[in-house]
């Protein structure tokens, strides 16, 4: 009987095997698709070229330092079309700070332009609306600031600057200027027969004045990157190291 029922129980157990391969090879496509599709992914991320490691920002490393050194405003000054306000709005970003154009704060309080100002109001009152802002700016957390190009020749104006902010002269030969600044309609200052005469008398006027700021930067024939790039090194040696 114990003979009788081991073979019995042989033939079951060969009858259940046969039965699991028969269905595994039904089932063998199901079975290997996944795999299959698995093995063509890895041969596709072998074969794709990986990507070319990132370049470090020369900028980004430069205005991190910069910004953690800085406890005070940035204020430019220098004639129109010196690159002010497109250098400073530049470099404001690239610092993670506010920029401001204190010409513009002024129209914008006003509600009329700078050249009318002047006409209905005289300079006199603009630069006593000039001097307001700054006043206000000067006070204020680190941002940069453009100025307009008469406000630091006026005494009180540029002595609060100095006393409160960093500034920071932005030169260029009056052609170049002349060049940057296009259409002359918005500038009161150049509404004579001859504005690039007009530019070269201001620089002699007023460069005595201009020397006065913290740092100077010539940015003449620099892209607005380049010179935003320059303004950065600049900050980076005048600003001591912690």
């Amino acid at each position: 009987d114990d003979i009788m029922s081991a073979i019995r129980q042989s033939h079951n157990t060969r009858h259940i095997f046969a039965s699991f391969l028969q269905n595994c090879q039904g089932a063998r496509p199901l079975l290997l698709f996944p795999l299959t599709i698995c093995i063509a992914m890895l041969a596709l991320m072998k074969a794709s070229p990986k990507p070319a490691p990132r370049k470090p920002n020369p900028a980004a490393k430069l205005a991190g330092s910069i910004a953690a050194r800085l406890d005070r405003p940035v204020v430019l000054v220098g004639l129109m079309g010196s690159g002010k306000s497109a250098v400073g709005r530049r470099a404001a970003k690239q610092l993670g700070i506010g920029f401001k154009d204190s010409d513009q704060l002024i129209v914008k309080a006003a509600g009329i332009s700078i050249a009318e100002i002047f006409e209905l109001a005289g300079e006199v009152k603009f630069r006593e609306m000039e001097r307001k802002t700054l006043s206000n700016l000067a006070l204020a957390s680190p941002q940069i600031i453009a100025t307009g190009g008469g406000a630091f020749c006026q005494d009180a104006t540029a002595n609060l600057l100095l006393q409160h902010t960093l500034t920071i002269w932005l030169k260029a030969s009056p052609a170049t200027l002349l060049s940057r600044i296009g259409n002359t309609k918005t500038r009161p200052l150049l509404h004579t027969d001859d504005p690039l005469a007009t530019l070269i008398r201001l620089d002699e006027e007023r460069a005595r004045l201009y020397k006065k700021a913290h740092i100077h930067l010539d940015t003449d024939g620099l892209s607005t990157y380049t010179a935003m790039m320059a303004l950065l090194h600049a900050l980076d040696t005048h600003l001591p190291r912690r």
